[in-house]
């Protein structure tokens, strides 16, 4: 009996050590987010979820060390569930990643969201994911108000000028 759970226990350890998977989370996305895997070889499956609390230009890359083919990563919107992995959630983008890294952006409204990063690494292999958040500029009022205000004058001065002395 001790012999089989010894056993099964040394299969688990092994399969794991042929596989990463890790799911982390950045909370409220600041400016600048960063994630580093690193794996002995095998299959790659890590999340990285995050929120929004405004409208915000995210903007991201992947670069990678070692063997890692099929790589890629891919961007969705948490569902209605609020559940990371599940269904529901609405793919984003989906991009490739070896060798030089490319940035990838999008405008994203508030909200939960989450990377899924692929990839199966032939022999020791790492990772980074790179995502940046900057707040989306939404006009003031005081803008809006100011606008009016010079065209009101550009109005007046064309006016007087049409008018006969």
């Amino acid at each position: 009996m001790k012999l089989k759970t010894i056993t099964a226990a040394s299969l688990v350890a092994l399969t794991t050590l042929g596989s990463q998977a890790a799911d982390l989370g950045w909370g409220e996305h600041s400016l600048l987010e960063s994630a580093f895997g690193v794996t002995a070889g095998g299959v790659i499956f890590d999340t990285y979820s995050f929120s929004l609390g405004v409208q915000s230009d995210v903007a991201s890359s992947v670069s990678s060390l070692g063997a890692i083919s099929s790589g890629t990563y891919s961007l969705f919107g948490v569902g209605l569930d609020g559940q990371v992995g599940t269904a529901d959630d609405v793919g984003l983008g989906a991009w490739t990643y070896g060798g030089a890294p490319t940035v990838n952006s999008l405008s994203l409204a508030a909200g939960d969201y989450y990377y899924s990063v692929f990839g199966f690494a032939t022999g020791a292999a790492a990772y980074s994911l790179n995502s940046a958040a900057t707040a989306t500029p939404v006009p003031e009022p005081e803008s809006y108000a100011l606008l009016a205000a010079g065209l009101g004058v550009i109005g007046v001065v064309v006016s007087r000028r049409r008018r006969p002395s």
